[in-house]
């Protein structure tokens, strides 16, 4: 009989995994950076297999683009919410810079930073950061 207990594994869909990897790799970019985005590291972030994270992203190129456009696509949603309170517009150019340069938004910026100098090299960032950017 073994000692070690085995931990209970949930099976979830496709699109709510995916999800799960896309959000993981969302937080750790920030802070570590679009370059550090590996199968492993992320596979070591959720407790799963490399091998888990490549069968929803053959590439880690796709994976780290998707991860920006998820975080900075939040970041987006915080900062020009669709459903504005009244006021004037002066009012809500305030309120969006007094959001965007808190300590808060920091590792977003460094990420909004960083996927536009990876961009130039990766095919498939380009085209996300060219999406955020024109949002």
């Amino acid at each position: 009989m073994s000692s070690s207990t085995q931990r209970q594994r949930i099976r979830r869909t496709p699109s709510d995994r995916r999800a799960e990897i896309v959000d993981a790799t969302a937080t750790v970019a920030p802070t570590e950076g679009l370059e550090c985005i590996t199968l492993r590291r992320i596979g070591e972030q959720l407790d799963v297999r490399p091998d888990l994270i490549s069968h929803r992203f053959p590439a880690v190129e796709d994976l780290a683009a998707e991860a920006f456009g998820t975080a900075a696509g939040a970041e987006l949603d915080t900062l020009v919410p669709t459903d504005r309170a009244a006021g004037t517009p002066t009012e809500h150019l305030a309120c969006f810079f007094a959001l965007a340069t808190g300590a808060a938004y920091d590792d977003i910026s460094r990420l909004r930073i960083n996927a536009r100098r990876l961009s130039r090299y990766r095919p498939v960032s380009h085209d996300r950061v060219g999406h955020q950017e024109a949002l």
